[in-house]
């Protein structure tokens, strides 16, 4: 007979890709990012580099992943799943081996926060992946592995190259596994007095051995100065938009009401809070979890760009990893009775995970096994205009409209210019203020003699730089003539 524990683990397998599955190539989820890491996957696939031959500031594991894209949708999908599955697993694993009464919940309420509609956009997203290695880092960090610090140093390398500021939501754990001496439970003595030192060569070696291929990449094809540009000073230099504290913990708050995360947030930071002042094995553990819960809001910190309503939702992905490891950490390390009674932590289990399965199942009602994320729209329709033509490489130029990068990945063509991101024209006044970046547009266009150019930068309506606009809409009139303008006031102008 087949024992119990090998029928749950073949649910949780089920499960995991099941979830999954509903983001597969076959109901794909449209989002403006993801556009743009799988046109940097496109360009790599035909021998470009990012940052020298595209903008944009994301660190570059993202578009390299994204070149398994090009080979085939299906590999990148299962690459992504067989990701959050090894997660799912290793959390199960250490939940079971630290007892808990329901070993198989904290890896689905994890399962339901990262494939969260609202939230992770389907797959391909930065936060997903340093979530699946921040929640991966925990279990590590949790075990007695030989190699354990190399392995962390890796991991941490991971998350450094695929979004950095994820590296604020773990530096609570990383403090933790290097200064911290931890009692094993079984042997009531200290197992990782290994000298501080040597947990930081250790860490440094995992780490090199993402970092150096990364370097080595970009210094080949003689680009490392625009890594160091885009991946890194711009970010530095990024101007944040500044609000007050109230504001602040207000934005956070409805978003967490968007999102359906707000049960399992609260859930988690009162029974956090709670077990503080109750008697615990780890008190210093239990406190890092709840550091890196507040530090899970460190994109928002930064930037100060989610606001209600808008896409930058996905800020809140983190959760996904630190809200189980937290509710973990309570219910592993806590003494207090209540919160060791199986039928307690039942009902905390459920409370925490229906919201998010209904969330669920409405969407899974609810998908569509369709790719164009325009069709439809009222005629005359731009994009059905360009659909019906023959283009190829840098024939098409599209402005003020990261979502429409879309149609270069229809296509499988390059844009003429590397500047496809043009939202900081709209965020910042100041943005481009020389306009080396406008006129080197202006060459790519004429040096290609770029025969379609979608022109978006009156469908939003909040171009920034009256200058820049005049300057923009006078280059069209010179050199285009406008073909169409549709519904939603884009303007497609071809060559004269």
């Amino acid at each position: 007979m087949i024992k119990k524990e090998k029928f749950t683990v073949l649910y949780i397998i089920l499960g995991c890709i099941t979830l999954n599955f509903i983001y597969s190539p076959l109901t794909p989820l449209f989002f403006d990012d993801k556009e743009i890491f799988n046109y940097a996957g496109l360009l790599i696939y035909r021998g470009g580099v990012p940052y020298r031959d595209v903008f944009d500031h994301k660190p570059p594991l993202i578009y390299f992943l994204n070149f398994l894209n090009w080979i085939s949708p299906w590999i990148f999908w299962l690459m992504d799943t067989l990701m959050v599955l090894f997660a799912t697993l290793l959390f199960y694993r250490l939940c079971k081996k630290n007892k808990l009464a329901w070993p198989w919940f904290l890896p689905l309420l994890f399962n339901l926060m990262i494939r969260n509609s609202l939230t992770c956009f389907g797959n391909g997203m930065t936060r997903e992946y340093t979530t699946v290695f921040l929640l991966i880092f925990f279990c590590v960090m949790q075990g007695q592995n030989r190699i354990k610090y190399y392995l962390l140093g890796l991991l941490t390398g991971l998350i450094f190259w695929m979004q950095q500021d994820a590296v604020i939501t773990l530096a609570p754990f990383l403090c933790y596994t290097v200064f911290i001496y931890e009692k094993s439970p079984a042997a009531g003595i200290e197992y990782t007095r290994q000298g501080i030192g040597n947990k930081i060569f250790s860490l440094s070696i995992g780490f090199l051995f993402i970092t150096l291929p990364v370097i080595l990449y970009f210094y080949l094809h003689h680009a490392l100065i625009y890594l160091w540009k885009d991946a890194f000073l711009f970010n530095m230099q990024a101007k944040p938009v500044h609000k007050s504290l109230y504001t602040e913990i207000r934005t956070i708050k409805h978003a967490l009401h968007e999102s359906e995360y707000e049960m399992a947030f609260y859930i988690s930071l009162i029974l956090g809070i709670a077990a503080i002042f109750l008697k615990n094995k780890k008190q210093s553990l239990l406190r890092i979890g709840l550091l890196a819960l507040i530090l899970s809001f460190a994109g928002e910190f930064i930037s100060g760009r989610l606001l209600p309503g808008n896409a930058f939702i996905y800020y809140l992905l983190p959760l996904s990893a630190t809200v189980p490891i937290l509710i973990y950490i309570v219910f592993t390390q806590s003494q207090a009775a209540f919160l060791q009674d199986r039928t307690a932590q039942l009902i905390f289990h459920i409370l925490l995970c229906l919201t998010l399965f209904l969330g669920m199942l409405r969407y899974a009602s609810n998908i569509h096994f369709s790719g164009e994320p325009y069709a439809g729209e009222d005629e005359p329709s731009t994009i059905e205009y360009l659909n019906i033509q023959s283009i190829s490489d840098f024939k098409l130029f599209v402005f003020d409209d990261s979502n429409l990068i879309y149609l270069y990945n229809k296509n499988k063509i390059l844009s003429p210019s590397p500047w496809i991101y043009h939202y900081f024209y709209g965020w910042y006044p100041d943005w481009d203020k020389d306009k080396s970046i406008l006129h080197s547009v202006f060459s790519e266009l004429l040096t290609h003699k770029t025969t379609w150019v979608l022109d978006c930068s009156d469908s939003k309506g909040n171009f920034g730089n009256r200058e820049i606009y005049v300057e923009w809409k006078k280059f069209l009139n010179e050199h285009y003539v406008l073909m169409i303008t549709d519904s939603s006031k884009r303007m497609l102008w071809k060559i004269q």
